[in-house]
């Protein structure tokens, strides 16, 4: 009983200095994804993975209205044409369509990745903010704004982030 009684006593004292260092952690919260949504440089990175793509996705589109336009003219032209020349037309429009499909796809791979390249990017920046304003406020922990329930305003540094991002 004596041991229980010195075990129940060191818990309480390490619960208690726990405690009291809580009491001492500054926390703040921040929400990305309206860092995101605000920061100016998304728009400049979207017009510029626009620019960087658009020839292949003119391309692309390209491909699918010759697609479209050749399978109108196969279906005008169906009633006309014996069993050689539907083969030939099958063939060509099989041929058609894996170049489509191919070339689609590729293109969609590569502006997922590019995309994220830039995210990633943004994302940096965002980190690098979080960090500045930690240390010039002394904030210990940050968490994220969608891990909470609720949260007071005063410890939402989210304006403050957009506010260095944007810089």
């Amino acid at each position: 009983m004596q041991q229980m009684m010195k075990i129940f006593g060191v818990l309480v004292l390490v619960l208690s200095a726990g405690a009291v260092q809580a009491q001492n952690t500054k926390v703040a919260v921040v929400d990305t994804a309206l860092v995101f949504q605000k920061m100016p440089q998304r728009d400049r990175v979207a017009n510029k993975l626009k620019g960087e793509f658009a020839s292949r996705v003119k391309e692309v589109k390209k491909l699918e209205a010759d697609g479209r336009r050749f399978i109108e003219k196969q279906q005008k032209d169906m009633a006309f044409m014996n069993d050689d020349q539907k083969a030939s037309a099958q063939k060509k429009l099989n041929e058609m369509q894996g170049s489509y499909v191919q070339k689609r796809r590729k293109l969609e791979q590569d502006q997922a990745r590019r995309e994220s390249e830039e995210r990633q990017k943004m994302l940096k920046s965002i980190q690098s903010a979080v960090t500045q304003i930690t240390q010039s406020q002394g904030i210990d922990l940050v968490v994220e704004r969608g891990a909470v329930i609720h949260v007071s305003p005063s410890l939402d540094i989210t304006q403050q982030v957009i506010s260095r991002v944007s810089k």
